[in-house]
């Protein structure tokens, strides 16, 4: 049984010889008496079935260790295994990636204290209650400190191991994080450009739109009057795009995140002047994985339908299920869209008004790869259709 545990792949032939060993020793002495050869066969029987078991046991023991120390050692994540002692836990085992992280060695690693490596000396406990409520954490994001002071920020996973250690896994997220606030700091110095640039643009039309009315009350001319007029009308058009836009200056500016359906259509449509036009939203439990401006999606076409529509008393939000996702429809019993305007309406600079409201509409659903097209019948109703990937929805 000891050659069969100590050498697995040899354990049965070890337990066969030494079964045979233990016939050849007791048979010759036998003879012909069955009250002994039975019971010696029997043995021999016995014994070689225990090796054989042991064997195989022992063999598949060593393969699955072997499969997870191949993978402990060769992960992308730092893993460490934490012992939880009198002394408080411990480093008991770590790969080449976590000790690397750590600014150490995988031998100079083993005994040190886990909470000496934390920036934040409470974040170990907060780690540690989380795992004895939920039996493991996923993705606690924390800050390092390494060996030779620098900080690094990580994403910790761990779980309750049999005997009351902890198995610990780290991701370094530092290069990611910094880009996401390079990205940020770089989204506000756009954002405060733009808001400088449309300013200028504001004041510039203000002070043209003076002068047009100047020249209103100095000429009679019919022909310079129509001109003012025309001048007129395309400032008015330039200062209703600079507002438009400031309402949408902060798109992409904060990152996306889960919004209840219900209230985020509820929240848009008690922010716009519906005479005589009920919204009905039928999406409860729904929340979907979008930019913070997606009241400003309801609100452009709901605000649309009243305001093109001209014979809309009602409109219908409601959602459905697919194999490829989650379909939100946005109804009305409208006038419609016609076949040639379907495509157009989302174009830049397409509409009646300012023609950027059903364009910013597609790029705030773009930015978590959602989609949009109109899919009513022409004197029936318009029928905004909102396609969610599978991974951007969830019921609640």
């Amino acid at each position: 049984m000891l050659a069969a545990y100590w050498f697995p792949r040899r354990g049965i032939v070890f337990s066969i010889a030494l079964a045979l060993g233990y016939l050849a020793l007791i048979l010759p002495f036998a003879g012909s008496d069955l009250g002994l050869v039975v019971p010696t066969l029997a043995r021999a029987v016995v014994f070689a079935a225990i090796g054989t078991v042991v064997s195989l046991l022992s063999l598949r023991l060593r393969e699955q260790e072997e499969r997870y120390r191949g993978v402990f050692d060769n992960s992308e994540a730092g893993t460490f295994i934490v012992a939880m002692g009198e002394a408080g836990p411990r480093i008991e085992e770590a790969n080449y990636v976590g000790a690397t992280l750590l600014g150490s060695t995988e031998k100079d690693l083993i005994g040190k204290p886990v909470a000496a490596f934390l920036d934040d000396p409470g974040a170990w406990e907060a780690f540690r209650t989380e795992i004895d409520r939920n039996g493991a954490v996923y993705e606690y994001e924390t800050v390092l400190r390494r060996a030779d002071g620098a900080a690094v920020r990580v994403l910790a996973s761990g779980g309750r191991l049999t005997g009351g250690g902890i198995v610990l896994t780290l991701v370094d997220i530092t290069a990611r994080t910094n880009a996401e606030d390079a990205l940020r700091r770089t989204n506000a110095k756009l954002n405060m450009l733009g808001r400088l640039t449309r300013n200028d643009l504001m004041a510039a039309v203000s002070t043209l739109l003076e002068r047009i009315a100047a020249g209103m009350r100095q000429f009679d001319d019919p022909a310079v009057r129509r001109h003012l007029e025309d001048l007129s009308l395309d400032a008015r058009l330039v200062e209703r795009r600079a507002e438009i836009t400031r309402d949408y200056q902060d798109l992409g500016l904060r990152p996306p995140g889960w919004q209840p359906l219900q209230a985020v259509v509820r929240e848009a449509a008690s922010c716009l002047l519906l005479p005589g036009i009920s919204v009905r939203p039928w999406v409860e439990r729904v929340e979907v994985f979008a930019d913070p401006m997606l009241d400003r999606v309801f609100a452009n076409l709901i605000e649309n339908a009243a305001r093109h529509g001209k014979t809309v008393s009602k409109v219908v939000i409601t959602y459905r299920i697919r194999d490829d996702g989650l379909s939100i429809c946005v109804e009305d019993d409208g006038q419609g869209v016609p076949e040639t305007e379907k495509e157009r309406i989302f174009a830049y600079g397409i509409g009646t008004e300012s023609g950027l409201g059903l364009f910013l509409v597609r790029e705030i659903l773009s930015i978590t790869g959602m989609t949009i097209q109109e899919t009513g019948t022409p004197g029936k109703g318009a029928r905004f259709v909102i396609h969610v990937p599978p991974d951007g929805y969830r019921i609640i």
